[in-house]
């Protein structure tokens, strides 16, 4: 029992409530909800992937080297193409997508019956000042658009997410 305890890779820490992890592509699926909600894109909006994209004056890769060529909403979704979802991300706030991580169960505790789960986290401007003193830059939309960056999630908030979708909210 007390080498379980010491143990670093923490064995018996329920990760379903507990762990807070980088949701990466699987964020892309609120990005979509936020940018159709607040009428950023449509399901046909497309997006060139020459597999990186130039935003700020800095480059971001695409996961396929090649590219994926034009894509809308759905095939973007399908191959996951980051492209697409920098371009959203440049397009909107990081307090909208914030919003919608609140209205989707990403943003705090789900209010599962079970004790000692985290808070999730997807960013706003004011946690950033909170918590850094520093201001919340347009370059840091482009990572949290893909699910990277200052996200952090719990299995159990993602769940929350995608069965709120899957049960058409």
């Amino acid at each position: 029992w007390a080498e379980l305890n010491r143990d670093p890779l923490h064995p018996l820490e329920n990760r379903l409530i507990r762990g807070k992890y980088s949701p990466g592509s699987t964020f892309k699926i609120l990005m979509a909800i936020a940018g159709l909600s607040e009428g950023v894109i449509t399901p046909e909006t497309t997006v060139f992937c020459p597999g990186y994209a130039n935003f700020y004056g800095r480059p971001f890769k695409c996961h396929k080297a090649g590219g994926h060529g034009t894509v809308d909403l759905r095939h973007a979704i399908e191959q996951s193409c980051n492209v697409f979802f920098y371009t959203l991300g440049s397009k909107m706030s990081i307090d909208t997508i914030h919003k919608y991580g609140q209205l989707l169960g990403l943003v705090g505790r789900t209010g599962i019956d079970l004790p000692g789960e985290n808070e999730s986290l997807v960013p706003s401007e004011e946690w950033k000042r909170q918590t850094t003193g520093q201001p919340w830059y347009p370059g840091e939309t482009i990572s949290v658009a893909i699910g990277q960056g200052a996200v952090t999630v719990t299995p159990i908030s993602l769940a929350t997410l995608m069965a709120t979708v899957a049960n058409g909210g």
